[in-house]
């Protein structure tokens, strides 16, 4: 589904990748991990089309994403949920909701897929009418993950969904990833938390201050040596 190859990325003269390559098939759960600095976000980002590839290649289903816009890349199916939420705090829960299915072609199905995330995460249908900003953190969360399902994706790029939230939150979030992963959505998962990502993730790649540096199962990174040192303190 999705393809990068040898991605260069740079802020002014700071190179933040340095060939960046990974490719995810339909259907899986792709970790990506690495320290903070490593070029998770810019790498996402780039794909989301928010910046700009100096070279290489992005490609999804087959197609060159090198000029196309992000708004396109939204309505092909690619999107992300940030860092941060960055929700509209000062909207209700339903509101920005609504504002995840701007498309024409996810208008139709608009109603399927609030009664989608409300199944998903029941809370947010009791909070609808609440302003997002007085939501709680996992809550947040939760709303944030269901604006990207209202824009029907193909691929679901996750940037740090456990940032700042309790341990039981974050199983929760972790559990509600696989389910979605299961309704047949591929996603591509930016994390911190290297065990609960592995423990749900099919493969994974690690990238280190811009560049590759190890990839393959869940299980083969678990015991990677080099990994277990570097990442789970083993």
């Amino acid at each position: 589904m999705l393809k990068i190859d040898q991605a260069f990325v740079n802020y002014g003269n700071f190179e933040a990748l340095h060939g960046i390559s990974l490719e995810i098939k339909e259907g899986e759960i792709v970790a990506l991990l690495g320290g903070n600095g490593a070029g998770k976000t810019t790498t996402i980002n780039t794909v989301s089309g928010t910046t700009t590839l100096v070279s290489g290649d992005i490609t999804f289903n087959g197609k060159s994403m090198k000029h196309v816009p992000a708004h396109e890349r939204v309505a092909m199916g690619i999107v992300q949920v940030p860092e941060g939420r960055k929700l509209f705090p000062s909207m209700t829960v339903y509101d920005n909701l609504l504002v995840g299915s701007y498309l024409p072609q996810t208008r139709k199905s608009r109603d399927e897929n609030l009664e989608m995330c409300f199944s998903i995460f029941p809370k947010l249908a009791e909070r609808r009418q609440q302003l997002a900003g007085s939501l709680s953190g996992g809550e947040q969360q939760m709303c944030a993950i269901s604006r990207a399902l209202m824009s029907c994706p193909k691929l679901l790029m996750l940037d740090e969904p456990s940032l700042g939230l309790a341990p039981v939150v974050v199983d929760m979030i972790f559990d509600t990833i696989v389910k979605i992963n299961k309704l047949g959505m591929t996603i591509l998962l930016v994390e911190q938390n290297v065990l609960a990502t592995l423990d749900i993730a099919h493969r994974g790649y690690v990238i280190e201050v811009g560049s590759n540096v190890l990839s393959g199962s869940n299980t083969e990174l678990l015991n990677n040596e080099d990994m277990r040192k570097a990442y789970l303190g083993i």
